[in-house]
């Protein structure tokens, strides 16, 4: 049965395809947006994840992963669900994400997978929902000129509501989990470990812009 979350998007989506064209949907696109979260999310609450694209990705030499990866999968470890992007009749969704327009992420377990990582998933999706954005290009800087405001450098995208969601949790169970000795132990993540929640701030409605080259400002 697997579970789902039913998000309404507020702007577009964009995941781009081979020729970084936005009219379709690329599932991949939404995936990797949902597995850089969760990385965050992971170190943010004392685990360590490794960068899939890096050197230090998993498995180890002994094969043992990290907790990301034991959900997400790496080389010798399969992902443990399957993700459909489907509309409001369960029809596969193939085009752009349009705003306004809402959707259903459901994740389809293909092996067993524990309450405490669908509990990370929700998790993921609500820091998404509430702090973050989803896909290959999310929000950008803004303009306060009227003339380039809809450049598409200035232009959000990927800013999502979640509108229904399942409920479970306890911070300290996932906390634990995360904490495991059972996962990769102590690898060199020193290049992408500053991608956490722990270095994480958010000013609700307010954006940084740069004054000069040294110097940021909240406006």
């Amino acid at each position: 049965m697997g579970k789902k979350w039913k998000l309404e998007a507020h702007t577009d989506i964009w995941t781009g395809d081979a020729a970084g064209k936005p009219d379709r949907l690329i599932p991949t696109g939404i995936m990797g947006s949902l597995r850089w979260w969760f990385e965050v999310l992971v170190r943010g609450l004392g685990g360590q994840a490794c960068d899939p694209t890096s050197d230090v990705r998993c498995p180890d030499k002994d094969g043992r992963h990290c907790v990301v990866c034991e959900l997400f999968g790496c080389t010798g470890w399969a992902r443990k669900f399957r993700l459909m992007i489907l509309d409001d009749n369960g029809q596969v969704i193939q085009n752009q994400i349009k705003a306004n327009h809402t959707f259903i992420l459901r994740f389809i377990p293909l092996r067993p997978i524990r309450d405490e990582e669908w509990c990370l998933l929700d998790a993921t999706l609500r820091l998404i929902a509430e702090y973050g954005a989803i896909g290959g290009k999310t929000v950008f800087k803004p303009s306060d000129q009227q003339n380039r405001q809809n450049q598409p450098h200035h232009k959000d995208f990927g800013l999502v509501k979640i509108k229904k969601r399942p409920k479970w949790c306890k911070k300290e169970d996932v906390e634990a989990y995360v904490r495991n000795s059972h996962w990769r132990p102590n690898f060199p993540d020193n290049d992408f470990s500053w991608a956490s929640l722990q270095n994480f701030w958010c000013v609700n409605g307010r954006y940084l812009a740069r004054i000069s080259v040294p110097v940021s400002t909240c406006l």
